[in-house]
């Protein structure tokens, strides 16, 4: 019997496989907008201008400005991935009800008060 979490159900062998979809794959990559395309969404939200806020990616420890940063509007939300490693900063999902927000790629957000 071969489920589908057995040793020969697709991506066994390759950890990353599950991200594909989002990260694309070599010599077919998902093409990407800068930070720039956060200050709309992210306005509804907190207002204030994402593009110029610091963040620290907690996977490598890269300190950039969001307007640096890979956007994916492509998925089922928002994707923001960091312009070092690639690592996934920020996820955004807005239902009619209520948005979800998911930072835990970050060590910090550096937001100026002053514009």
């Amino acid at each position: 019997m071969n489920g589908n979490n057995g040793p020969d159900s697709p991506g066994a062998m390759d950890p990353g496989f599950g991200d594909q979809d989002i990260a694309g794959t070599t010599g077919n990559a998902i093409p990407h907008l800068d930070g720039n395309a956060l200050a709309g969404p992210l306005w509804e939200l907190f207002r204030f201008d994402i593009v110029a806020a610091i963040g620290r990616c907690k996977h490598c420890g890269a300190v950039r400005v969001f307007a640096e940063t890979m956007v994916y509007v492509d998925a089922p939300g928002i994707v923001v991935r960091c312009a070092s490693c690639e690592g996934v900063l920020l996820r955004l999902v807005e239902t009619p009800t209520r948005y979800w927000l998911d930072v835990s790629g970050l060590s910090y957000l550096h937001i100026d008060r002053e514009g």
